[in-house]
């Protein structure tokens, strides 16, 4: 005799073999992608704390809000992108930056990955 079956299948029905691709997921121009550690607690307010490691894509351009890894006074920073009224400010909570000549958008944060107590 044919094996019955009764009820509905599985939600899952049909997933079964398929992996999370973390690479298809996040990162949409390899060779122009590369991650940073942020080690600052800079960008706390903002939901990043330090150790989250940042996605970032130096062939998106940045707009207003996105989050940004900028070069400024030598060092590397992670901040928001605020225009306002033709100007540009970076923010990371508390503080603002104003740029200077000097000051080079690195790239974009495109994703960034919180760690819970484990060290990379």
């Amino acid at each position: 005799m044919g094996e019955k079956t009764t009820g509905f299948a599985s939600p899952a029905q049909g997933y079964e073999e398929q992996a999370i691709d973390l690479n298809r997921l996040l990162i949409h121009n390899p060779p122009a992608t590369y991650f940073v550690r942020l080690e600052s607690s800079d960008m706390v307010p903002l939901g990043l704390p330090p150790g989250s490691l940042l996605i970032v894509d130096r062939s998106k351009d940045a707009v207003h809000n996105s989050l940004v890894l900028l070069r400024h006074e030598g060092r590397f920073l992670c901040r928001l992108m605020v225009k306002d009224k033709g100007k540009t400010l970076f923010l990371s909570g508390g503080t603002e930056i104003i740029p200077t000549d000097e000051t080079e958008i690195i790239g974009t944060i495109t994703a960034s990955i919180k760690t819970y107590g484990t060290d990379f």
